[in-house]
């Protein structure tokens, strides 16, 4: 049985530390994405290259003491091992979706900011109506709320 687990801690080692390879890379890219205006801006322990190094020494320190824990003869221990390596691997996993996610949010945001025409475009023409045929549109009802007009607009939308 411990020569399972023990493939099990290795095989969770490497997946590990390639993990934390890519974390700290992107939370490099992150730190240095253009922003635009980087006078005003501060490096410190919140910085996003500082925040995933304590990131990754937080859960080395995890996962040396879970495998630890899981190398133990106690099944108590075994337990504790797992769950503490399960956890880690699951914050890992996390880190990384949630690193792509900012990463690109940053560059659609970027993008729509360097070049908004290509966002928009031209509104489609109606319905060509003939003269035989007359449609008569109800008027829309406003209200004082601007959001309010453009929920109900959405959602009366037909198209």
């Amino acid at each position: 049985m411990n020569e399972i687990l023990l493939l099990v801690l290795a095989i969770a080692g490497v997946f590990s530390f390639a993990c934390t390879i890519a974390l700290i890379s992107l939370g490099t890219i992150i730190d240095r994405f253009p922003l635009g205006d980087e006078s005003n801006r501060k490096r410190s322990f919140s910085s996003p290259i500082e925040s995933t190094r304590i990131a990754v020494v937080v859960y080395w320190a995890l996962f040396i003491i879970g495998g630890y824990a899981l190398i133990q003869e106690s099944k108590v221990a075994m337990i504790i091992g797992i769950t503490t390596l399960f956890s880690g691997i699951l914050f890992m996993f996390t880190a990384l979706i949630l690193s792509f996610a900012v990463l690109s949010a940053m560059r659609r945001r970027k993008n729509s900011m360097e070049s908004p025409l290509l966002h928009t475009s031209l509104p489609s023409p109606g319905p060509v109506s003939t003269p035989t045929e007359t449609v008569e549109r109800a008027p829309k009802k406003h209200y004082r709320k601007p959001v309010s007009n453009f929920m109900i607009d959405a959602m009366i939308r037909r198209e």
